[in-house]
This record gives structure tokens, C-alpha cells and sequence, in this order.
């Protein structure tokens, strides 16, 4: 009697059950309820209102307001991003075209649009400076598209890395997500690429973009609401801390999305997450204030450690990374000249003289990290069994 080989579980997605999840989410969202109310106020005011038009930055005050605005270096500063934007969606596009992946950068541009809009109408978030073509004042046409490499290029690369169904892989996505903006969204505010709200709540003064509600009877400019401003004001290094961390989460909204609409066999293909994807993105925001509320910490510090709870979630989490998958340098060509772009603004490009060296040691490590990570992605840091001249896959 011959024997049978016992079947080997490795390959199978991490699966819990529907009580544990349901048991666990009540948990959370108690815990949150708590935290929310405990942390938020009910009536936020404004610091006195900012006389000069421009807070330049100071590289000794971590936590500072910065404001700066004409942009470093002037309009032509914008017109590089304008450039590099325009490649990232060229590579973006025929990549699209040649693997037939035009539904998921049609989504991703819809989410750019959106989500831009949105967020000057209603709440009044920031302001981009103005580029060669502009949506609207504050919205970039730069600023929109943007969206289509960025969210185009971690989505197919997390997929490449992890089994889409495994728990890993919406960690590794929002890991993706932070890698390649996060480097862009911490020089904003210093090279005056786009503006943050000041402590009195005004964005740009004299901006003509329309708001809705009680925003859009204020006649100083584009302005925030209290609740943003409370959102977005703890700063380091004039960014917003809770900034890159969304980022994050929306990488990690839009991967959920995707295994949920897999999970119920849902139609609609990348549209549904993508678009809907982001608003699971504010899952993440009660769990900062759990860790104000339970021990004091401060959202900076309630940032780093659950950014870092999630890289080791994501090991933990037992998804294998693909041994070698097949190589696609056009993938690779988005990310790659998004980090060479940054690390050069910052080391050698106009950053280099109003960044100060702990920003710059930042932009360096995220840069480096997030490039390798979708090199991997692309295949282009392995070799797979053909290419290797037998054997398994090397690295």
C-alpha cells in the first residue's frame, strides 16, 4: 500500500472565523466610541489669527505651522512635479494598455478626482500650488493625477508580493501606499508644493475656490473647518502627522475593498473598491485615539507605533512573498522615478537648502525602502528558475 502525501496547508490564505471577526470589531468599535468621545472636543476654536502671509520653516521647531507660500524656487518648482507626474502616468497608462488594467487606472484617476474635490469642498484640507494645468485653484492638475501611478502601482505590486486573500496583503498595500507618497507629502509644506491650514483656520488667503456650508461664507479665502484643524494639527516638521498615516490607511481601505468584493463575488471589477475602498481608511483613526485616550500618547506617537505594528502584522500575518515573480520593468518605472525624484529634491534639488537633515535622513530611508520593495514587486531583484540556469529561485 502505497502511502499518501498529507496536504500541505502553507499555500492557503489565513482565514478566521465570522464570530471571532464580528467579536473583535465590536471590541474595537466600543473601545473607539470611548476614546472618540473622550479625545474629541465638541466646539474647537482657532488660534488668534495669523498676521504675516507666510510662516517659514524652522528647522529647530519640530512641531511648527509651516505655511509658505510662493512655493521655493517658484512656479517652476511645481512645473518639475508637472513633468515627473506626466511620466509616471505615461509608464502608468501603456502598462495599463499592454496587461489590460485600464478599468483599475480609470478607477484610480476617479478616486484622485473625488477624493481632491471633496476634501477642498467639505472640510477645506490644503491647497496645492498651481501647476500648468489646474483643476481649480487649490487642486492641481498634478495634484489628481497623481493618484493614477500611485495607487495604480501599489495595488498590482502588493498583488505580485502576497496571495490577495491572505491577511498580509492589505498591510503590505498601505505599506506601498505610504512608501511612495510619504516622501512626497513630508517635503509639501517646506518647498511650498501645497498648503496646510494655519492656526487660524485659513488655508490660502484670498483663494476663490468654492465650499459648501458655513465654509464657503467665510470671505478671507479657503479655510478649514475646527474639526479638520484638530484632525490635522499636531505637525512635525510642518506635515501633519495624521497625514501619511491616511495614506496608509487608504492603501489599506482600498486592499480590504478589494478582498471583500472577491470574498461576496461582487461585480463591478476595480471601481468599487477603489472608490469605496478609502472610507475603510477611517477604521484607522479611533485607534489613534485609543492610545490618546488610554495612555496620553500623542498622535505622532500613536502613528509611528501602529505603522509599525502593521509592517510586523504583515510578517506575522505568514503570507509567503512570491518567490520570483515574472519581471516587468514598466511596472518598476512609476515608483522608481518617484523615489529618484524625491531623494534628488531633497539631497541635491532645492530641498537641500530648507530641509533640515532629519527630514532628509527620512526621505532617504523611505525612498530607498519603498524602491526596493516594488523592485521586488517587479521581479527585477530576483531571478526565477529559467533565468537562474536551473535550481530555485535566487535572490
Amino acid at each position: 500500500m502505497g502511502l499518501e502525501a498529507e496536504p500541505n496547508d502553507s499555500d492557503k490564505p489565513v482565514t478566521w472565523s465570522w464570530r471571532a471577526i464580528l467579536f473583535l470589531s465590536f471590541v474595537y468599535f466600543m473601545a473607539a466610541g470611548f476614546a472618540m468621545v473622550s479625545t474629541t472636543e465638541v466646539a474647537p476654536t482657532f488660534a488668534k489669527p495669523v498676521e504675516s502671509e507666510q510662516l517659514p520653516p524652522d528647522a529647530n521647531a519640530h512641531s511648527s505651522f509651516v505655511w509658505v507660500f510662493p512655493p521655493v524656487g517658484g512656479p517652476s518648482v511645481v512645473y518639475e512635479l508637472d513633468f515627473l507626474v506626466a511620466f509616471m502616468l505615461l509608464t502608468t497608462l501603456l502598462h495599463a494598455a499592454s496587461t489590460s488594467n485600464g478599468a483599475l487606472a480609470l478607477s484610480s484617476f476617479g478616486l484622485g478626482l473625488f477624493t481632491e474635490n471633496a476634501s477642498l469642498r467639505f472640510g477645506g484640507t490644503h491647497c496645492h500650488a498651481s501647476g500648468l494645468l489646474d483643476f481649480d485653484q487649490c487642486s492641481s492638475c498634478n495634484s489628481v493625477l497623481y493618484y493614477v501611478p500611485w495607487v495604480y502601482s501599489a495595488v498590482l505590486s502588493a498583488e505580485r508580493l502576497v496571495d490577495k486573500r491572505s491577511f498580509a496583503f492589505p498591510l503590505l498595500c498601505g505599506m506601498l501606499f505610504f512608501g511612495m507618497c510619504g516622501i512626497y507629502e513630508t517635503q509639501g509644506p517646506m518647498m511650498g508644493w501645497w498648503l496646510w491650514p494655519r492656526s487660524d483656520g485659513l488655508v490660502k488667503p484670498h483663494a476663490t475656490t468654492w465650499q459648501l456650508g458655513d465654509l464657503g461664507v467665510d470671505t478671507r479665502g479657503l479655510v478649514t473647518n475646527a474639526y479638520v484643524a484638530e484632525a490635522l494639527g499636531v505637525r512635525v516638521y510642518g506635515v501633519p502627522s495624521m497625514a501619511p498615516f491616511f495614506h496608509f490607511a487608504f492603501g489599506w481601505g482600498i486592499a480590504c475593498a478589494f478582498q471583500v468584493q472577491s470574498c461576496f463575488e461582487l461585480r463591478g471589477g476595480p471601481l468599487l473598491p477603489v472608490l469605496l475602498g478609502p472610507s475603510l481608511a477611517m477604521l484607522w483613526d479611533p485607534a489613534v485615539r485609543i492610545f490618546e485616550w488610554t495612555i496620553g500618547a500623542s498622535k505622532t506617537s500613536a502613528v509611528v507605533v501602529l505603522m509599525l505594528s502593521s509592517f510586523f502584522g504583515a510578517l506575522l500575518a505568514g503570507a509567503p512573498l512570491t518567490l520570483a515573480p515574472k519581471r516587468d520593468v514598466l511596472l518598476f518605472l512609476a515608483p522608481c522615478a518617484n523615489g529618484l525624484f524625491f531623494f534628488f529634491n531633497a539631497f541635491f534639488g532645492r530641498g537641500a537648502d530648507v530641509e533640515p537633515a532629519d527630514l532628509r535622513m527620512f526621505v532617504l530611508a523611505v525612498a530607498g525602502c519603498a524602491t526596493l520593495a516594488y523592485a521586488r514587486a517587479a521581479g527585477l531583484l530576483v531571478r526565477s528558475e529559467g533565468e537562474a540556469g536551473g535550481g530555485k529561485a535566487m535572490v
